[in-house]
């Protein structure tokens, strides 16, 4: 081979490796174009947390993320943000839902456009959706029979419970309830007595208990299925003149107000359930649902039961 000949095999050669990289760098989407949209409730307490670790985890993936906000059971407006940021060609969609009533609208459009959907935070009640859907949830019934159990051991197996419930367009709370409602069935020495539905509000929990006192002044335990409507629980009970801890008041959620509340002996109990933990395995599923890899649809994140003598080391905020 000439000097000629293995110059212009030297060229081919580098034409060939410049190609090669090329065509990597074009196959291989850099994980900073992938773009994820979240639709949630505005942040506050509990939700905070979430949309923070949503956040930074996406952050932290080098991937845009892009939030949404409608207020507690605005489902249209949801469907709506749902069918927008669709047509806008995001990546996947990550969603913390706002009233249950959307759900079936919302899947099928992810559905229909193929898109990947990631709930957080509360799922519809099916065993199976078609498509690339993800639910990221702890399992609210579990949370409610934790709850339960350990108000009716304070109590020794005996006593009267009085229940609030609430926030009616969001599956996660009619679980919790049921949860609380199952061990009553089963202790026969703890009686339900009194139940409400007051939104997930601590006002109107306070106004309720208040309400309940005034009749029933022997309740025993309260069972609330959100931190913020047992505060309100032990407002009324201080309002009312009883001392902290002759009711014995338990929450769910682990909020920073809840667990203060539990440093001050006014609640007894209350659940934990990872938002932080929730967001990374959202952002974490999204990827990779993008992907084609497969995920557990049902990507449960567990429940743990507080106490008073726990508040002190675990989970500050």
């Amino acid at each position: 081979m000439g000097r000629t000949d293995r110059a212009q095999m030297r060229s081919r050669l580098r034409r060939a490796a410049w190609a090669g990289a090329l065509a990597v760098i074009v196959c291989a989407k850099p994980a900073s174009a992938t773009t994820i949209a979240v639709l949630m409730t505005p942040p506050a307490a509990l939700t905070r947390l979430l949309h923070d670790s949503l956040k930074e985890h996406a952050v932290a993936r080098g991937i845009t993320v892009h939030f949404d906000y409608a207020p507690e059971g605005a489902g249209a407006q949801q469907i709506a943000q749902a069918r927008r940021v669709i047509a806008e060609k995001v990546d996947a969609l990550v969603v913390s839902p706002v009233d249950s009533s959307a759900w079936a609208a919302i899947i099928r459009l992810a559905q229909e456009a193929d898109v990947p959907l990631v709930t957080v935070n509360g799922a519809p009640r099916s065993a199976w959706f078609a498509g690339r859907v993800a639910f990221v949830q702890p399992d609210d019934l579990v949370a409610g029979r934790l709850q339960m159990r350990k108000l009716g051991q304070m109590l020794d197996g005996r006593g009267r419970v009085g229940i609030l419930a609430g926030c009616t367009s969001h599956p996660g709370s009619t679980l919790r309830a049921d949860g609380v409602k199952e061990v009553l069935a089963e202790s026969p020495g703890l009686r339900l007595v009194a139940e409400a539905a007051v939104d997930c509000d601590r006002s109107a929990a306070r106004a309720a208990v208040a309400d309940w006192l005034a009749r029933k002044p022997t309740i025993d335990a309260i069972a609330a299925v959100t931190d913020e409507m047992a505060i309100g629980a032990a407002e009324a009970a201080e309002a009312a003149g009883i001392p902290a801890g002759r009711i014995l008041i338990g929450g769910v959620d682990a909020t920073a107000a809840g667990m203060q509340a539990m440093q001050d002996k006014r609640l007894a109990v209350t659940i934990h359930q990872d938002a932080s933990l929730q967001g990374r395995r959202a952002i974490d599923d999204a990827l990779a649902l993008i992907r084609h890899e497969p995920v557990p649809q049902f990507d449960w994140v567990p429940s743990e039961l507080v106490t008073d003598r726990m508040s002190t080391t675990h989970f500050s905020r």
